[in-house]
């Protein structure tokens, strides 16, 4: 069954979630299952006004190749509350010319520490939805509650998979 995703209903300050996000789990796409070590990078552009994202992991095992995805992101124009964000992933030539949604189901509003966004349905071409943290590793019993969160915004979390995270100089 397919659902559609709301965002979050609190204000956040999209500038807060510039930094490193690490995967922790994830509803992969076809081009992201089996990753580890997963990070997100989100930088501000401040002549462009939008938001670099560079998407790294390693394929199937921490030794596995490095893949890179590059992407350009903003906040949505007409979200009030800066939960619903736009990205255009580089296609080897150039940026996508359209843009595809991006919604933030949780976030840790005081400290920013953890993040669940996903794409704005649970079916379509290639839904997915990160779990992401500040901190590379970290206890399962931190991501219950947003496992849980992402549950009730409409996921089927036994489609997801933990992102092995293993210390490294990111």
């Amino acid at each position: 069954m397919t659902s559609a995703i709301t965002p979050v209903a609190k204000k956040i300050d999209p500038m807060k979630c510039m930094g490193d996000w690490f995967v922790q789990i994830a509803i992969p796409t076809a081009f992201d299952r089996n990753a580890h070590n997963g990070m997100e990078r989100y930088e501000w552009d401040e002549k462009r006004k939008r938001v670099k994202v560079t998407y790294t992991f390693n394929q199937g095992s921490f030794a596995g190749r490095k893949n890179t995805v590059y992407q350009v992101g903003r906040v949505h124009p007409k979200s009030e509350n800066g939960t619903e964000w736009q990205v255009a992933p580089w296609i080897g030539f150039c940026y996508l010319p359209s843009w595809l949604p991006y919604v933030v189901l949780e976030v840790d509003e005081e400290n920013y520490s953890y993040l669940v966004a996903s794409s704005p349905s649970t079916g379509g071409m290639a839904p997915w939805l990160y779990i992401m943290t500040r901190e590379q590793v970290v206890a399962d019993s931190v991501l219950e509650p947003l496992k849980a969160a992402a549950a009730n915004a409409g996921w089927d979390m036994s489609k997801s998979e933990r992102v092995p995270q293993q210390k490294t100089d990111a």
